[in-house]
């Protein structure tokens, strides 16, 4: 006969409190989850690991190298503009020195040390000559900068749409998050108060002995 205050509809046993495991392997998969969101939260990635997402960690990686690439080659396209630019201000010094020359041509002082000068700066014999070859030089420098401006903006567009990319597949909803975040909160502090009172059934067994 079982004592009053234990019926056959609640039977204890000390062999497994499977109200306890129960409870202790939600609060494990709780705890993954609470750890997933901190992990999104604080990298700003929804896919962190293979584990998250496999496939979108490889198309978003490969946006990302992408992005870094043409992000690289805007660097060299400015790079380029501004040698271009220096070549367009070494011209303009040239035009000055071309400049004087005509003046010397003018006055009949073609000669001597300062003319000297000013034929190897000028890049010309006179001043017809070096302004012809100012201006051959100019067009071939504004080409320089214009492909250079344009491929800088061209590689930095390319670069702008391979980060969107990349934030799309491998990029974490802060909002969602931060949901998640609070509901795994509130998961572990409800299944570690299941936990303790699931434990608390095995006390019964104890009062038999009272």
């Amino acid at each position: 006969m079982l004592p009053t205050y234990i019926t056959e509809d609640v039977m204890v046993t000390i062999l497994s409190n499977v109200a306890a495991l129960a409870a202790s392997r939600q609060l494990g998969i709780s705890k993954l989850g609470l750890n997933q969101a901190i992990t999104r939260l604080t990298t700003g990635r929804r896919v962190n690991g293979a584990g998250d997402d496999a496939a979108s960690l490889d198309k978003g990686n490969t946006a990302q190298a992408a992005a870094r690439e043409m992000a690289a080659r805007v660097v060299t396209d400015q790079a380029a503009y501004f040698t271009a630019l220096n070549t367009d201000g070494l011209n303009a010094q040239k035009t000055l020195d071309a400049y004087r020359m005509a003046e010397m041509e003018g006055s009949g002082n073609n000669s001597g040390a300062e003319w000297s000068a000013l034929v190897s700066s000028s890049g010309g014999s006179s001043s017809a000559i070096a302004l012809s070859n100012i201006k051959a030089d100019q067009a071939t420098n504004a080409g320089a900068m214009a492909t250079a401006l344009s491929n800088a903006q061209t590689h930095g567009i390319s670069a702008e749409t391979q980060q969107g990319i990349a934030d799309a597949y491998l990029g974490a909803d802060m909002g969602a998050e931060m949901a998640n975040l609070t509901k795994y909160q509130i998961l572990m502090q409800a299944g570690t108060s299941a936990l303790n009172n699931a434990n608390q059934s095995a006390q019964t067994v104890m009062n038999l002995f009272r």
